[in-house]
Formats: C-alpha cells, structure tokens, sequence
C-alpha cells in the first residue's frame, strides 16, 4: 500500500513539475525606445504649421521642429516619418500608439499634462490676434468679433478662457483660421505668434497683419510623449545637446522661434 500511495505521489510530484515547465515565461513588455527601434522609424504626429513642420517646394516636410525631429530619429538610428493627425485628436493618437510623438509647436499647458507627458521646454510662444489690413477693430473689440481657431488649441482656450468670446468658429488647423480671415467668414484669428510672424503680411497672407495691443499670454512648446515614456530622458539629452552645441540657436534664427534657454541648460 505504501509503494502504491509513494508511486501516486511521485507521478503528481512529476505532473506538476511538467505543468509549471511548460507554462509560459511572462515578457516583459518593452518600452517605447525599443519599440521605435524594432519598428526602424519614430512617428511623429504633425499639423501643417510654418515655421515648425510645413511643405517646401518638393512637398518635403522641412521647419524647425521637422528638422529636430529628423536629427533626434537620426541620433536614434530610425527614419522619421512625419504624418499629419487632427489637433484635437492628438492625446488619443499618442495613446493609442499610432504616433510616438507629437512635435509641433505645442503648448505645455498645465491641463494638456494631465493627460500627457512633455518634454524639456525648448521654445517660447504667444497667441496673437491677426485681421485683414484696413479692419477697424480694436484690441478690446476681439471679443465681440466671431474668431477663428484651431479646435483643440492654445489659440481655442484663449478665445474661450481669457477673451471670453461669444462668437468662436473652431476649424481644423491653424491655416484654416487664417484662410477664414482672409476669406471674411471670420473677422479675426487668434493663432501662434511663431507662426503669425512666419506667414502674416507676405505671400498667401499679404493682406493680413498682426492686430496692435493684442497678444495673449506667455506659453512654451515641448514635445509630448505617452506618460512614463522611456523615451523622454534620450530626447531631453538630444534637446539640450543640441542647445549646448549651438545647432538648436542656428535652427531659431534661420526659422524666427524664441528658445527657452532657461530650460535647455
């Protein structure tokens, strides 16, 4: 009896040691650097906004958060391939991992980090309100003008929040807003001061300007990432490399952006 009970005990001692052999080992899940690695390419998430990523002559996506971008997937040993995505879907195009960044001259807003991570701050921006010469409209009459923004935007939250218009026409990017004044839908657009001294009063827009007294807050671009991205400490290092190096103040004379040289040191 007992050699049956010891011979029962050893085939289950046997069947278990097989069972927990065969179960499979967990893997850990990689992050995104490895990922962008594997992959070959680093996604970035994009809106046509000149000065920062816009289409030259050969309908090559050039401006200075482009060529960033290019130099820190370089530095990463990947192509970049930049795509263009809809603003106000940014975070849920991050998060649902269709793009591995959004670099585009956008604002580090206190409420956008809730939901995001940022890089390190490279450059400095404002919103400001540009009309079509000849308007008489004043700074303190924007609010009861019907105003174009970019839904989703630093521009859409000031026309909202702090000049508390009534009349706000939200389209799909920044050129939409200005195409909105130009073509008299709109009597005024609050955009991106980088983008407004990049285009305003020149080709396309020659017959807009920038409306006098009417400037709205300070703000900084950074670069968003997924939250606890691993990518962030390599891209901060690129950042701030760049700076120390000289070729991030290179890129903002030839492209007119303010740096946050404070946080690139």
């Amino acid at each position: 009896m007992k050699k049956i009970i010891a011979i029962i005990m050893a085939a289950m001692m046997l069947l278990a040691c097989m069972t927990s052999c065969t179960q499979p080992t967990e893997v850990e899940p990689k992050g995104d650097l490895q990922t962008v690695k594997d992959a070959g390419k680093l996604v970035v998430g994009v809106t046509v906004y000149e000065p920062m990523d816009y289409l030259d002559e050969n309908n090559e996506w050039t401006g200075f958060d482009a060529e960033l971008a290019q130099m820190y997937a370089e530095s990463l040993g990947v192509s970049c391939q930049l795509v263009i995505i809809n603003w106000n879907n940014k975070v849920a195009e991050l998060n649902s991992k269709q793009i591995d960044l959004v670099w585009n001259g956008m604002t580090a807003s206190d409420e956008l980090g809730e939901q995001i991570d940022f890089s390190v701050s490279y450059a400095k921006n404002a919103q400001v309100a540009v009309v079509k010469k000849g308007s008489t409209l004043t700074a303190d009459g924007v609010k009861d003008a019907t105003i174009a923004v970019e839904n989703g935007s630093a521009g859409a939250a000031v026309a909202e929040k702090d000049i508390k218009a009534s009349k706000i026409n939200k389209v799909t990017a920044m050129v939409d807003a200005l195409n909105e004044v130009k073509g008299g839908t709109s009597e005024v657009a609050i955009i991106d001061i980088t983008m407004a001294q990049s285009v305003i009063g020149k080709g396309t827009y020659a017959e807009l300007e920038i409306l006098e007294g009417a400037s709205y807050g300070d703000e900084i671009f950074a670069v968003g990432l997924r939250k606890g991205s691993d990518l962030k400490e390599s891209l901060d290092k690129f950042l701030k490399d760049k700076y120390a190096a000289g070729t991030l103040t290179e890129l903002a004379e030839e492209y007119k952006v303010g740096l946050n040289t404070d946080a690139l040191k």
